[in-house]
């Protein structure tokens, strides 16, 4: 997916103890682990149907009391090999030892068996503050021939071989056990999350998360770092010359629409998250979604139409890889990709977080309800047939009450941002879809345990032919959410199960192994990346849900109602707003 992402415009400092560089170019050894490798098999709070199984933990630094674990995730399969490896980001970096990219061979001749490989040390180094929350260090993972890149982004400075920048580090893993990185990309807004053209692999789009004015995608094109997969470091180095384009969204696209009046609120921002799915990008752009059709966006020869960024080459710091410097390349810029197409766009009524005032300088939005509207449109994903869009909520951008905060049994109808079904089915007119009695189509989980934040749906990922999502929760776990549409074209959504390990605080989750067993069900084998507990892999055996299946006449009722609380103060702010909202309604 792409990927995926934490919370936006939200800044965390910390106040880091500076090391001395170390004396060699490239400043972190594959092979040396920059954190621990072994964790602690442990029992998890179970709901639903279906068993749940605890495998294995590698954590995410060495003192768990930081904050610096686990962020996005991909799979791949090395060259010659028929295993499934990962790829796993850091949240933030600090002295304790964060990693940056952590490599984990999942299976090893076809047998689950994860075991710690590499550590690419992107994120291990310390600044003297920075934001933690921009240095996420999201993932994708390109492959051509034999030759595999990892992107690996930052949107702040203080990344370790760059730090006057933040954007993308390409990282060359044709041997995942010696990854090394081969060149570096600053872009102005820097790079939250990055996603890959599945069609043209050596296409990268940059979201940049960003509401100071810069609506625009990033088009990164590095068809050159791949070469030939026998190219040494310092070869793949001295070819890798990436191009950058640009994609410039209208203001208007990403304008929040108010929640009374229905009128645009000024400004304009640009992805958090972009999805790509067959040859069209959705991007869920914080105040909107919006969905582009980026087919023609390439000639023939694969290079991008329009006028690319002309951006100097300047050295990296603590590495022989240099640095494409595309930052000074702002709003004045006019150089523009062509050959794309907007398809369509909703506003959503974004933050608002001030009684009376109109104020939207926060992540939350304290009058819309949650099950009623998106606060951050945080993740856009498509449904295959491309009938419906899944739009997460990332309300409090994961960490500011009352929008990201929950606790079972407690009304606090702000809070715990969800899943929104959209219907697609005609971009230029999108609308919400609804379930069979009439409501919008909007998942939230109730919560298993209190929190004050972190209470949020985060990272979604699709299971391959089946109406079911895999979501990544927070504070609340692991999540096997189902999806049913009837003859009438309704959607309804299930909560079918839900794993919640202590401690936790889930970024992603995906599965990267299915198993078909005889008595019908499957065993999901899923890695999830937590930002306190590191990497856990886990499985879920369960009945599968195909694509066209009918719900089950034993469910009654969708998952469409937010439960939130954290202290006697906000749920005594929460009742002080519902009244309000009901006054103006």
């Amino acid at each position: 997916m792409r990927a995926a992402t934490t919370a936006a415009s939200v800044l965390v400092v910390l106040g880091l103890t500076a090391v001395s560089a170390p004396a060699v170019a490239d400043h972190t050894d594959p092979q040396t682990p920059l954190a621990p490798t072994e964790g602690v098999v442990v029992s998890g709070i179970e709901r639903g149907e279906g068993t749940w199984e605890h495998l294995a933990n590698f954590p995410g630094v060495a003192n768990p009391a930081l904050t610096g674990g686990g962020t996005d995730l991909e799979f791949f399969t090395p060259a010659g090999s028929s295993d499934i490896w990962g790829a796993f980001g850091t949240l933030g970096q600090d002295v304790a030892g964060s990693v940056g990219q952590r490599f984990i061979q999942l299976t090893d001749g076809g047998k689950v068996e994860p075991t710690w490989r590499a550590d690419h040390g992107s994120a291990h180094c310390a600044p003297a503050s920075t934001s933690v929350t921009g240095l996420q260090h999201d993932t994708q993972i390109a492959e051509r021939g034999k030759v595999t890149l990892v992107t690996d982004t930052t949107d702040a400075t203080g990344r370790c071989h760059d730090p006057k920048g933040g954007g993308i580090e390409i990282i060359d893993a044709s041997d995942p056990e010696k990854p090394r990185e081969v060149h570096l990309v600053r872009f102005p807004g820097y790079s939250h999350t990055n996603t890959l053209d599945q069609r043209r692999p050596w296409i990268v789009y940059s979201s940049a998360s960003d509401f100071s004015g810069r609506n625009w995608i990033d088009v990164m094109d590095m068809r050159s770092c791949f070469g030939k997969a026998k190219w040494s470091t310092d070869k793949r180095r001295s070819e890798c010359r990436p191009r950058i384009s640009r994609i410039q969204l209208e203001d208007h696209w990403t304008q929040q629409r108010d929640q009374d009046t229905g009128k645009l609120e000024p400004g304009s921002a640009t992805c958090h998250d972009i999805t790509y799915a067959r040859k069209r990008l959705y991007c869920a752009a914080l105040n909107a979604t919006v969905i582009l059709d980026v087919s023609g966006l390439t000639d023939r020869k694969g290079r991008v139409r329009g006028q690319a960024l002309d951006c100097e080459v300047v050295e990296g710091t603590g590495t022989g890889a240099q640095v494409t410097d595309c930052s000074g390349k702002g709003l004045e810029s006019t150089e523009h990709a062509s050959g794309w197409k907007m398809l369509g766009f909703y506003q959503h009524p974004g933050r608002d977080c001030a009684p009376g005032s109109d104020t939207r300088t926060c992540n939350t939005n304290i009058f819309a309800h949650s099950d009623d509207a998106v606060a951050v449109s945080h993740e856009a994903d498509p449904t295959p047939d491309e009938r419906f869009m899944f739009v997460t909520d990332e309300r409090g951008g994961g960490i500011v009450p009352p929008g990201a905060s929950c606790s079972p049994g407690i009304d606090n109808p702000f809070g715990n941002g969800g899943a929104h079904a959209l219907d697609i089915s005609d971009p230029r007119n999108i609308d919400y879809a609804t379930t069979p009695t009439g409501d919008k189509a909007v998942y939230i989980s109730d919560a298993v345990v209190p929190a004050e934040t972190f209470c949020d749906i985060h990272v979604i990922e699709q299971v391959p032919g089946e109406q079911r999502l895999i979501a990544a929760y927070y504070s609340q776990g692991i999540k096997i959410v189902d999806y049913y549409v009837d003859r009438e074209g309704n959607l309804q959504f299930e909560e079918r199960a839900s794993f919640t390990l202590p401690n936790t605080n889930t970024w992603a989750a995906e599965d990267f192994k299915i198993t078909r067993n005889p008595d019908g069900t499957r065993t999901y084998y899923l890695a999830t990346n937590d930002i306190h507990r590191g990497i856990d892999v886990v499985s879920w055996t369960g009945k599968p849900n195909p694509m066209g299946s009918k719900a089950p006449k034993s469910s009654d009722r969708v998952t469409n109602a937010g439960l939130a609380g954290v202290s006697a103060l906000t749920l005594a702010a929460a009742a002080l707003y519902r009244r309000r909202r009901a006054g103006q309604s």
